[in-house]
């Protein structure tokens, strides 16, 4: 048996096949891919502008929750970088309080703000608990599912601050540009206004990426499959004409000795600047914790987790002055799988 999975396996990974797809196949629409060609790879160059890139992630944990009510420490670091030096690192810390609600006569999830030593800026918001982007397939949103969304709109609350104030010449931000989530629209269109006005470029890189093939392989290892040897990005992917999507796409190995193949995006009408922005961000890139993709991200990730350690910390210190049996009734909804959990080690 498992050497017929094994067999699977290298069926699907064969290089071969990897080499047969034509096209990106893009899910939704506003998408016109352009056939792939090996003319369409690009030479990183090394560069020596000088300019500032801002890294930004976010992190969350939920503290405690039920059913009806979540409890998540959000955290998000933006760590500015010039030549390869960190020259400053901010670290945003809020805590949402999500609870169930009636509203209009629907189950609602309304979420409240607790600033800790920083403000986010985030305002109280409410997602109706039947929204299909956080839903799981039909059933009714979980309310701890509300954190996510959450998180990325702190992240882009922090990118609108770094545009605003100037803190650097260019912001990366981990993931993509496009808009998934109910309201994400206004937060990535007060930061693209930020960054047009201010000169400020913006891109995000993907840690990982599922676009696939006409054929169904992994777009990305099939560029790299028929790749030239050294550091280079590869454009264009597509026309987009999706108004939640307003960014440009390329694909990129940032380092000459990387295994790994990035999916990068810039605001659109700033793609005149994108040659010279990957090849600021390849400058990052050289670190040998993880060679081929930027430090800048590894530290801003590092610092935007939220450890177990510090989460049960904060667990216990909640639940000591939570203590009373109606508090109890409500946590008991949701930790069956706990208990199962630590009978079954």
């Amino acid at each position: 048996m498992f050497d017929e999975i094994v067999e699977k396996i290298l069926e699907i990974t064969d290089d071969k096949m990897a080499l047969t797809g034509a096209y990106a196949k893009f899910s939704g629409e506003g998408y016109k891919a352009f056939k792939i060609d090996a003319k369409n790879f690009h030479q990183i160059e090394k560069t020596g502008l000088n300019k500032r890139i801002a890294f930004v992630d976010a992190g969350n944990a939920e503290i405690i929750g039920s059913a009806n009510f979540s409890l998540n420490l959000i955290r998000v670091c933006c760590a500015v970088y010039r030549n390869n030096r960190r020259i400053t690192a901010r670290k945003y810390e809020i805590f949402a309080f999500t609870q169930s609600i009636n509203e209009s006569n629907e189950i609602c999830y309304k979420t409240s703000f607790f600033k800790t030593n920083s403000s986010i800026g985030l305002e109280e918001m409410s997602f109706s608990s039947l929204d299909h982007t956080l839903m799981l397939g039909i059933n009714r949103a979980e309310i701890g599912s509300v954190a996510n969304a959450i998180r990325r709109f702190a992240e882009l609350r922090v990118a609108k601050s770094v545009a605003d104030d100037k803190t650097a010449d260019t912001i990366v931000l981990d993931g993509n540009l496009q808009s998934t989530l109910t309201n994400e629209n206004k937060y990535l269109s007060d930061l693209y206004e930020s960054c047009d006005k201010n000169n400020v470029i913006l891109a995000a890189l993907s840690k990982t990426t599922s676009l696939f093939t006409d054929n169904g392989n992994l777009l990305s290892a099939v560029l790299g499959n028929i790749s030239p040897p050294n550091s280079w990005f590869y454009h264009p992917i597509a026309e987009i004409s999706n108004g939640n999507h307003k960014a440009e796409m390329f694909f990129a190995k940032f380092h000459p000795k990387s295994r790994h193949v990035f999916r990068l995006e810039i605001f659109n009408i700033q793609k005149s600047k994108a040659e010279e922005t990957i090849n600021e961000l390849a400058g990052n890139c050289t670190d040998p914790i993880f060679i081929g993709y930027p430090y800048g991200l590894v530290e801003a990730d590092r610092v935007a987790r939220v450890s177990n350690h510090e989460k049960e910390s904060l667990k216990t210190m909640f639940m000591v002055k939570l203590r009373n049996k109606n508090v109890e009734k409500y946590l008991s909804s949701v930790n069956a799988h706990d208990i199962l959990d630590r009978i079954s080690f």
